[in-house]
């Protein structure tokens, strides 16, 4: 019955309860299942309903607001029921620095209390998810990124960035995330410095192959994990680290949309091999194929 009334809601999600299921495809491919954050980040969802000036200003300022959200251990999703394809375009066309989700028909807006029960469309309206995967934020209209973002910081104990932050250990592992101090971006190399970081001693990069497995049998880095870019989202964890990971795939895109997921979830010294396997200078391993 509890599934049937969030179908059937018309209101906003109440702030206090626990957030439904949400697992949806972004618009570059990749699988987002809220559950994988649990834990390590809170989840801002931005409803949309139309494609006009008010909503894209809104989500340019969203995007602008991404570092900062970072800072506060967020990340950020667009939701709106045009194809990947649309959204894709119209991700674009904005510039956006973060996903967004393709919800058909609307199922899981309506479980957020974001889209009526008539029409199979999402309304105009914002949802903030704490780590602890409680509902923090629940409104319809566009909401500014200070409000949302200044009750997260409240919510957990931090400082807005730019604001009087606590003092920080310096003594404490560089590892670490630091509220209010921005996190290193996604940085691009090529094979050769690849090769160098993979190789040096006690080492902790690995090196992460997301192309095909017909890709990686036929020819692959003697260094490289396996795991495709589409199931990166709910496959990360296999990776045992969330530093120091370095990613690869033919020619550079597909490892670059890996890398930019996993900075988005807050992890960092993320690198992106430029060029990927189509320009790698170190050792290589076929694997054999078992005869047909």
């Amino acid at each position: 019955m509890s599934v049937v009334r969030d179908l059937m809601r018309l209101t906003p999600i109440s702030v206090g309860t626990e957030a439904p299921p949400l697992s949806l495809t972004a618009d570059q491919g990749t699988w987002v299942k809220l559950r994988d954050f649990k834990g390590q980040m809170a989840v801002v969802l931005l409803f949309f309903k139309s494609e006009d000036n008010d909503t894209e200003a809104w989500l340019r300022a969203w995007s602008d607001a991404k570092d900062t959200a970072e800072q506060l251990d967020a990340v950020l999703f667009g939701i709106h029921t045009a194809s990947t394809e649309r959204l894709r375009d119209l991700r674009a066309h904005l510039r956006c620095s973060f996903f967004f989700l393709y919800d058909p028909m609307a199922l899981t807006s309506r479980a957020f209390g974001m889209s009526g029960r008539l029409r199979p469309q999402c309304r105009d309206g914002l949802v903030l998810i704490g780590k602890d995967q409680q509902v923090l934020f629940s409104e319809r209209g566009l909401h500014s990124p200070e409000q949302v973002l200044g009750l997260l910081a409240k919510a957990q104990g931090m400082a807005m960035p730019g604001e009087d932050a606590p003092e920080v250990d310096p003594a404490a592992t560089s590892n670490a995330r630091v509220p209010g101090q921005a996190q290193k971006a996604v940085t691009d190399i090529d094979g050769d410095q690849a090769e160098a970081m993979l190789t040096s001693d006690d080492t902790p990069y690995i090196l992460v192959d997301v192309r095909t497995k017909s890709e990686y049998d036929a020819d692959h880095s003697i260094h490289a994990t396996h795991v495709p870019v589409d199931e990166l989202p709910h496959r990360y964890q296999d990776l045992g680290q969330t530093t120091h990971i370095l990613f690869v795939c033919q020619g550079g895109d597909r490892s670059a949309a890996a890398a930019e997921f996993m900075a988005s979830i807050g992890a960092h010294e993320i690198f992106n091999v430029m060029e990927g396997m189509s320009a790698w200078t170190g050792p290589r391993e076929r694997t054999k194929l078992e005869d047909q």
